[in-house]
């Protein structure tokens, strides 16, 4: 996995949500384009608050080695999981 599977996940119109799972078996939720951002050496991903119900800015960050990535996948979009 590369900086170029990831911008495609930033990227996307409409943002849709994903989660990077790393290979130690960690797990990060992008839920805002806000939340992520791609060089070409790291994808730093951003930690909201614990209490911010509804993030769209980060607290704190981690940098994270593309040789640590393990897969990207999308999240459900909330639309489609109400009934």
């Amino acid at each position: 996995m590369g900086p170029a599977e990831a911008r495609q996940y930033m990227d996307r119109e409409p943002f849709q949500p994903f989660r990077v799972r790393l290979k130690d078996g960690r797990t990060f939720d992008i839920v805002h384009p806000n939340m992520g951002m791609v060089t070409e050496a790291v994808f730093t991903i951003g930690i909201p608050a614990p209490d911010d119900p509804n993030p769209i800015y980060a607290d704190r960050s981690e940098w994270i080695r593309f040789s640590q990535i393990d897969a990207l996948e999308l999240l459900p979009s909330p639309s489609s999981t109400a009934s």
